[in-house]
């Protein structure tokens, strides 16, 4: 049973937890499709341990799948922060449109073998300009927010700093899935995605921690 408790896993979960404790009355929509989003997450992830060490079979069909999920929700996401300032429902479909074609053009050229890395980090790369385009429409905002405990801010954070990671791994990904220190039982891209995780779920966290204290302190002044 502890194969399926790893790094990844337990922050995943506790992130999953704190979601569903701030955010499950929240009255945005999206912030509720958090939960759900963190709900396959860990589902993805716990299956994918199951599929590798027990079953002893290619997991990566499974995030494979899991990427159309994350774009999907990630993408819609960043839709609805940049609503507050701008309408951008084209850029969306662009997209979405792009991405679906990179992604089974490119799983029908690996035959539906291997992962897609190329659309994986053309994703990361477009979620790295998504959030350095919204710290820009709250710089440009003339209403000030306290980005100490604004919500959208944090959670944006720990998504440029998960994807910006992921877009430098992915460019040495040949090397870094290979090298692998003596001390170490893996590779160092495994290790650093754990820790790109970790900081990725420390932020939504405290996203969702921000948001909740947020909807108390405007149902106290009603």
């Amino acid at each position: 049973m502890t194969r399926y408790f790893t790094v990844n896993t337990t922050i995943e979960f506790f992130c999953l937890l704190i979601a569903c404790l701030c955010l499950y009355k929240d009255r945005d929509p999206i912030w509720r499709l958090c939960i759900l989003y963190l709900l396959f997450t860990c589902a993805t992830e716990v299956s994918a341990i199951h599929i590798r060490k027990v079953l002893n079979q290619s997991n990566l069909p499974l995030y494979n799948v899991f990427l159309l999920i994350e774009c999907s929700f990630i993408s819609t996401f960043f839709y609805f922060l940049y609503k507050k300032y701008v309408n951008k429902t084209k850029w969306l479909m662009v997209w979405l449109s792009i991405f679906i074609l990179l992604f089974f053009g490119e799983l029908m050229s690996n035959h539906f073998l291997n992962f897609t890395f190329k659309t994986a980090s053309v994703l990361s790369l477009v979620f790295v300009l998504a959030s350095l385009y919204f710290y820009y429409l709250i710089l440009k905002d003339e209403k000030f927010e306290r980005l100490n405990n604004y919500a959208p801010f944090w959670w944006v954070n720990g998504t440029l700093i998960f994807y910006f990671g992921s877009t430098s791994t992915n460019i040495f990904f040949d090397y870094l899935i290979q090298d692998q220190i003596s001390v170490f039982a893996h590779s160092i891209r495994y290790i650093i995605f754990n820790i790109l995780n970790v900081l990725l779920y420390c932020c939504w966290s405290y996203a969702f921690l921000c948001k909740y204290l947020q909807r108390k302190s405007s149902s106290s002044l009603v």
